[in-house]
């Protein structure tokens, strides 16, 4: 056979670079929302394959590892200062307003080199590391957030809980409207308490779930309605859908808390076993104070012991007095908005709450901050952490 039967060769086809023009479609930037998510959202609504924005991103070929297919449940995608400059030529922004939008970017401030570079990450195992699905009612089908810690929250809408447990899932709550308006009776709670109301609910939601794992009696009906009601089955299991279920007294028992709070910093009597009566009245739990049900907050209650409040800070805002007043393993949040704070109450929902599931390499679990699980924070720590 010769060249003239089979007719000339071609060359090697070679995708042409991306241009903005490629990419007419500019995606709303979602405060919060991971890189892996934006990138993927960009592609899809452009008609390309996240591959090869990927590629218009990096110098030269792309490690082995990074083309590999992009799952933003799964993966992040880590962008160099230069690569982040590409990316906002292509999709028409600027650099500050991907900065502001996109968390995951802040890395790229301190990356060097001149060249551009992308890499592919998995996100790391352990509860609180993977991203949120958002809420496509008020954000966009498929997006993800970063969780910066946290497992879960309601949306702002009040119709969805967004949840980075396993793989990632979402609650439909519009069912059960106590738990919608729990979100707003949280809003007000904050309004007027400041960032202290949301780690009191931060505290109040870890006690609930300790009630909810041992299936306390008083509301234990109440909780199995509610996951009833939200169609627990194969596609939403009890264990998933209890951070939601309990949504509405863990706002009243952080009420309860915030009541505790005025009267240990304040110099008002703070008994703590007549304080846990009120519990029991407010929340209908009888013989709370004389039963184990009573542990968890008792371990609130040395925690937030009437000698351990903080010292009040001169010239500071009524909001930032509350907050100066909480005890140290109490940490600023990152983020505004219900659930951004974390808890002093270190167990974990899913694990066991009456043992250390694992020891603490600095104090082997004996300090409340590692009692469960180990803490960054520990105060055996040499280089404790801030907790966030």
């Amino acid at each position: 056979m010769t060249d003239s039967t089979t007719g000339p060769r071609r060359a090697p086809s070679r995708t042409k670079p991306l241009k903005p023009a490629d990419l007419p479609i500019r995606v709303p930037l979602i405060h919060g929302e991971t890189n892996a998510s934006f990138l993927a959202r960009t592609a899809s609504a452009n008609g390309l394959g996240a591959q090869r924005l990927l590629k218009a991103l990096h110098h030269g070929r792309l490690p082995a590892r990074t083309r590999a297919q992009l799952r933003p449940g799964v993966h992040e995608v880590l962008l160099n200062a230069s690569a982040v400059a590409r990316l906002a030529v292509l999709t028409g922004r600027e650099e500050e307003q991907l900065h502001r939008a996109l968390p995951g970017l802040a890395a790229a401030q301190q990356s060097g080199g001149e060249e551009a570079a992308v890499e592919l990450t998995v996100w790391p195992e352990g509860v609180g590391n993977g991203p949120l699905k958002a809420c496509p009612l008020c954000l966009e089908d498929g997006a993800w957030l970063v969780a910066a810690g946290h497992r879960w929250r309601p949306c702002s809408c009040g119709r969805r809980w967004e949840c980075g447990d396993d793989g990632g899932y979402l609650i439909d709550t519009t069912p059960v409207p106590e738990i919608g308006a729990a979100l707003q009776h949280h809003r007000r709670f904050d309004h007027r308490m400041g960032p202290a109301g949301d780690a009191l609910v931060a505290d109040a939601h870890q006690v609930m779930l300790w009630w909810w794992a041992s299936k306390l009696r008083a509301l234990r009906d109440v909780w199995r309605r509610r996951e009833d009601t939200l169609g627990v089955g194969a596609r939403l299991r009890r264990r998933q859908a209890a951070p939601a279920v309990v949504y509405p007294e863990t706002i009243r028992l952080a009420r309860l808390m915030a009541d505790w709070e005025a009267r240990r910093t304040t110099g008002r009597e703070a008994s703590p076993r007549q304080w846990l009566a009120d519990v029991a009245e407010a929340l209908k739990v009888p013989g709370l104070a004389d039963g184990r049900d009573a542990d968890p907050l008792e371990y609130w209650l040395e925690l937030h012991a009437p000698d351990a409040a903080g010292e009040d800070v001169e010239e500071a805002t009524a909001a930032e007095r509350r907050w100066a007043r909480l005890p140290a393993l109490h940490h600023p949040a990152t983020d505004r908005g219900p659930f951004r704070a974390k808890p002093c109450l270190r167990w974990v929902h899913g694990l066991p709450v009456t043992s250390t599931t694992r020891p603490c390499p600095y104090c082997g679990g004996s300090e409340l901050t590692c009692r469960w699980v180990p803490s960054d924070d520990c105060p055996r720590n040499p280089s404790p952490a801030s907790g966030q």
